[in-house]
C-alpha cells in the first residue's frame, strides 16, 4: 500500500525552556533528498515547526536539520539538541513508541555582548575552518575611513583596530557607531605545489568597506559579509489597470542593518511570475508596476549578489506580493 501523508511537529525550546521562533527545520529523506521545510512559530505557549511527510508502519525515517542565527544545535544540551537528527514518521501516529509524531527539540541561544559606551557598537562572531573546526589565530585589521574625527571633544586617532580569534574561533571588538572601516582579513596560510615540486605557502585575504550601525551590538559576520535581508513593499499588494502603472514603495535592508538607497536595483532582482499580466518599470526614484492584461500574478525579489553563500540559504523576507491587473 502507498505511504500516507502525516504531520510531524517539532516543539523547539532553548536551554531555559523558552520557545524559540524562527528556527528553520529542513527535512531530507534517508538518501539526502530534500522534502520540505518550515520555520518555528508560536502556537499557544509553544514554538512549533510543522511539516507534512509520508508515513507508514513500520515508519519512514527522515533526517532533519535545524538552524537559526544565534542558536546552536550542536548536542551540548543532549541528543535532542543535535543537528541533524533522524526522526520516524508513523501512520497512524498512535503506533509510535510515544503515541505521537511530536518531538521536543532544544537549541542553545547565544546572547550577543553589547558595548557599554553609547557611542560604540560591539561586533562579535565565530569563525571556522574548512573542516568546521574553530578557526583560531585569524587576524582582522580595521582601518577607519572617517579620519579625522572628534567625538564629544575627544580626537579619534590611530592607524587601525586589530583583532584575533581565540581558541574557539571567537572575536569581539568595539567600533564607533556610524563609522566606516576597511576590514582586512588575513586568511590562514595555504600550502601549494611550486613549479619545482617543492612546497611553499601563500598568505591570502581580502579587504572590504564595512558600515557600523547605530546600535549596541552587531554580528561581526554580518558586518563582513552583508547580504540583502528584507524587502518591504508598500502597499503589501497592488492593483493596477491595463495600460496603466502604479508606483510601489520599497524599503530594502541588509543583514548589517543598513537601509539601502531607494529600491536597490543593483542589489535586488525584481521579477513578475507571469510577464504576460504585468511588467516592471524602473525610474530614477521609483519601482513601477505596469498592467498588461487582466489577471493575478506575484512580484518576487531575489538577491543579485550570490557570492556570499549562507547555509541555510533563506529567501529575502517580506515578499512575494500579489499583483492584480484589472
Amino acid at each position: 500500500m502507498p505511504a500516507t501523508p502525516t504531520t510531524i511537529r517539532f516543539f523547539i525550546k532553548d536551554q531555559n525552556l523558552n520557545p524559540i521562533v524562527g528556527v528553520l527545520a529542513r527535512v531530507h529523506t534517508s538518501l539526502g533528498v530534500f522534502v520540505t521545510q518550515d520555520y518555528s512559530a508560536m502556537s499557544g505557549p509553544d514554538a512549533i515547526a510543522s511539516v507534512t511527510v509520508d508515513g507508514d508502519a513500520p515508519p519512514i525515517s527522515y533526517t532533519v536539520r535545524f538552524s537559526k542565527n544565534g542558536v546552536a544545535f550542536d548536542g551540548n544540551l543532549g541528543a535532542i539538541s543535535k543537528s541533524p537528527q533522524q526522526f520516524d514518521a508513523w501512520v497512524p501516529a498512535a503506533s509510535s513508541p510515544t503515541g505521537t509524531n511530536d518531538f521536543d527539540i532544544k537549541g542553545e541561544t547565544f546572547v550577543r555582548p553589547v558595548a557599554t559606551n553609547p557611542r560604540l557598537c560591539r561586533a562579535s562572531g565565530f569563525f571556522k575552518d574548512l573542516s568546521g573546526r574553530p578557526l583560531a589565530g585569524l587576524d582582522i585589521k580595521f582601518i577607519n575611513d572617517f579620519m579625522p574625527a572628534i567625538v564629544e571633544g575627544n580626537a579619534v586617532l590611530g592607524e587601525a583596530l586589530a583583532g584575533r580569534t581565540d581558541k574557539d574561533g571567537y572575536m569581539q571588538l568595539d567600533m564607533y557607531r556610524f563609522g566606516k572601516y576597511y576590514a582586512w582579513v588575513d586568511s590562514v596560510n595555504t600550502v601549494k605545489d611550486s613549479p619545482r615540486g617543492t612546497m611553499g605557502t601563500d598568505s591570502i585575504g581580502f579587504n572590504r568597506l564595512i558600515c557600523v550601525p547605530d546600535q549596541s551590538s552587531i554580528s561581526l559576520i554580518d558586518l563582513l559579509f552583508p547580504i540583502v535581508n528584507t524587502v518591504v513593499f508598500s502597499p503589501g499588494s497592488i492593483s493596477v489597470a491595463v495600460d496603466a502603472f502604479a508606483n510601489l514603495g520599497v524599503v530594502v535592508t541588509a543583514t548589517d542593518n543598513r537601509t539601502l538607497t531607494g529600491f536597490a536595483p543593483q542589489d535586488v532582482l525584481y521579477t513578475i511570475a507571469d510577464p504576460t499580466i504585468a511588467a516592471i518599470r524602473y525610474t530614477d526614484t521609483n519601482l513601477q508596476i505596469v498592467g498588461l492584461a487582466p489577471g493575478v500574478t506575484t512580484l518576487t525579489a531575489v538577491r543579485r549578489d550570490q557570492t556570499v553563500v549562507r547555509i541555510p540559504n533563506t529567501p529575502i523576507s517580506g515578499q512575494p506580493i500579489t499583483v492584480t491587473v484589472t
